[in-house]
């Protein structure tokens, strides 16, 4: 474009344009600016396709166990809606958007018997089971395009109160993201068919909520906004 003024280039990248180029100009320049964008390009399929993969790994996890079906699908909705109540930033919705599907990554490492006994776990059994935050944590350790998933996955178990594990973070020591998960994570297990109960009702399941709150279980102010997302959007706690 001939127009280059200050507001013009503002106005333009403000709408959305990936790059502003005024006339006249230089060829090499513009071949430049093209290689540029082009390399951009690239690097956004690679991590698209990457996020692809990664939630097929996150299904294929959950595919162990029946009774959960659907269930990262729903923590990753609903993390979504309630970090957006909460106003966390981009980079953080991103993160709880793939934090539903990896959240439980680490059971990769929990033997079928201990993930899928109907019955009550030992304590040896449960020491496995409470591993597998610090296991899918650890397998993406590295990777830069996790590392506001991380967190994410090594803390959804950690309590308001510190009596969580595996670390026995307190408070606002707890990642907000983690803090996020972990209420949206309790709450579709109350929701859902496990070998061990029958879905409960919505108005039991906030019952339930707000009472762990009040012990210490959960952070006030994010269940108190999960609260107000079930009210103003009900489709997300309609019955499945």
């Amino acid at each position: 474009t001939a127009v280059t003024d200050l507001d013009a280039r503002v106005a333009g990248l403000a709408a959305g344009a990936d790059d502003f180029f005024g006339k006249p100009f230089e060829l090499m320049e513009l071949r430049a600016r093209l290689g540029a964008l082009l390399r951009v390009k690239t690097l956004l399929d690679q991590l698209e396709r990457a996020e692809s993969v990664i939630t097929t790994l996150g299904a294929t996890i959950e595919a162990r166990d029946t009774y959960t079906g659907g269930h990262c699908e729903r923590l990753s909705t609903y993390a979504v809606v309630l970090g957006q109540a909460l106003a966390v930033p981009e980079p953080l919705r991103r993160a709880l958007r793939l934090g539903g599907y990896l959240h439980d990554l680490g059971k990769i490492a929990v033997p079928d018997g201990v993930l899928l006994k109907p019955g009550p776990l030992t304590a040896g059994e449960r020491v496995q089971v409470n591993r597998h935050p610090g296991v899918g944590a650890d397998l993406v350790r590295g990777l830069r395009t996790m590392d506001d998933v991380r967190p994410i996955i090594r803390y959804h178990h950690e309590r308001w109160d510190g009596s969580g594990y595996p670390d026995g973070l307190r408070g606002e020591a707890i990642p907000l993201g983690a803090r996020i998960m972990a209420v949206v994570d309790v709450y579709d297990a109350l929701r859902t068919a496990r070998p061990y109960k029958t879905p409960l009702a919505l108005p039991q399941t906030l019952d339930i909520l707000s009472a762990e709150t009040d012990r210490g279980a959960w952070d006030p102010r994010v269940v108190t906004a999960f609260r107000e997302v079930l009210r103003d959007r009900p489709e997300l706690g309609a019955d499945g």
